[in-house]
C-alpha cells in the first residue's frame, strides 16, 4: 500500500518503521521534522494518492488532520493514534473505507487471552486496572518537559496518555453507569498536566471497576485483576504473563507485536479487535466525566 504517516515524533516514527518493514511505501507529513516528505497533510493529499493514512500527530492536532482527510474526500483506510481527540468533537461525514483508533493494547496476546477467559469467571464482582511508569524515562532520547505528555496545549496528561485502561474497561465491561474520581498533579515533575488519577466506576457487567493511572512509578507496572464467582484472573502486561487462579500462562511478546497486528487488521479490514471511532469517542466522553467528577468531588451518572 501507499501510506502517509502524519507526525514524526516517537509514535509516528514507529509507525513509519513498522509499515516499511511490512513492505509498504511510506511517506511522512510533519511541519516539525526536516526529514519529512511533506510539511502538511494537505500537500501530501494534493500531490499523491494514498491507500492508508496514519494520524500520529499531537492529540490536539487529530481533529484538524481528520478534517483534512474528510475535506479531501479521502476514501482509503485510516488509523488515528489514541486518544482520538483531546475533547469531544463532532466530525463531518467521512468516506473512509475502514477507520480505527490506535488502542493497540487490544492486540496484546495477554489481553486477547483475558477477553476469552472472562466468560469462564461466571458473574463478575470486581476489576482493577493499574498502570504506572515514570514519565522522565518513557522516551530516553527526549526531554520529558518538552514532550506532548507534559503540555496541556498538546492534549497530554495521564488520562489521555494512558487511556488504554479506560478503553479496555469499556471493551470488557461495556458502558459505565456511574463513576467518581480523584486526580491532579501531585508530584514535582516539571509538567503542566495531571500526573495521577484514580477512578471508581460501575457497569452492568461488573459492579466495581477501579482504574489507577500515573506518571510516577519508577518500577514500571501494568496489570489487570478481575474477580468472579469462579475465581480470579490476573494479567501482567510488563511481565507478559497471566493467571487463572493458580494456572499460569506466559506470552512471548516484543514491543512492536501489537502495533504490527493492529496494522494488519486495518489493512485486511478485520474488525475483531479494532477500536472504532465510536468506541474511542466514548473514551473521550469518559475522560470528560472523570475530570468533571474530580473537579466537583462528586459521583457522575450517565
Amino acid at each position: 500500500m501507499n501510506v502517509v504517516v502524519v507526525g514524526a515524533g516517537s509514535i509516528g516514527s514507529r509507525h513509519q518503521r513498522i509499515l516499511k518493514q511490512l513492505g509498504h511505501q511510506v511517506s511522512s507529513a510533519s511541519a516539525n521534522s526536516p526529514n519529512a516528505d511533506f510539511r502538511l497533510l494537505s500537500d501530501a493529499l494534493e500531490r499523491h494518492s494514498f491507500d492508508y493514512a496514519v494520524i500520529a500527530s499531537k492529540t490536539s492536532q487529530h481533529f484538524q488532520d481528520l478534517s483534512t482527510l474528510i475535506r479531501h474526500k479521502f476514501n482509503g483506510r485510516v488509523l488515528i493514534e489514541k486518544p482520538v481527540f483531546e475533547k469531544p468533537y463532532k466530525l463531518a461525514t467521512d468516506s473512509f473505507s475502514f477507520a480505527a483508533v490506535g488502542y493497540n493494547l487490544r492486540f496484546h496476546p495477554a489481553i486477547i487471552w483475558l477477553k476469552d477467559a472472562l466468560p469462564k469467571l461466571g458473574k463478575l464482582s470486581s476489576a482493577n486496572f493499574y498502570v504506572g511508569q515514570y514519565l522522565p524515562t518513557w522516551r530516553p532520547e527526549t526531554d520529558y518537559r518538552q514532550s506532548s505528555s507534559a503540555q496541556d496545549i498538546s492534549g497530554g496528561g495521564v488520562l489521555r496518555d494512558l487511556s488504554h485502561e479506560l478503553d479496555l474497561a469499556q471493551h470488557f465491561f461495556g458502558d459505565w453507569q456511574r463513576l467518581t474520581a480523584i486526580g491532579g498533579k501531585f508530584s514535582d515533575l516539571e509538567i503542566t498536566t495531571d500526573d495521577t488519577f484514580s477512578i471508581l466506576m460501575s457497569s452492568a457487567k461488573c459492579n466495581v471497576v477501579s482504574v489507577h493511572l500515573n506518571y510516577l512509578d519508577q518500577i514500571k507496572q501494568r496489570h489487570i485483576t478481575v474477580n468472579g464467582n469462579n475465581g480470579t484472573v490476573s494479567v501482567d502486561l510488563v511481565g507478559n504473563s497471566a493467571k487463572f487462579n493458580e494456572r499460569e500462562v506466559k506470552f512471548a511478546v516484543n514491543a512492536d507485536d501489537s502495533y504490527i497486528s493492529q496494522h494488519l487488521a486495518v489493512i485486511s479490514s478485520d474488525s475483531k479487535n479494532i477500536c472504532t471511532l465510536g468506541e474511542a469517542s466514548k473514551v473521550v466522553d469518559t475522560i470528560e466525566a472523570i475530570e468533571d467528577s474530580a473537579k466537583k468531588q462528586r459521583w457522575v451518572s450517565r
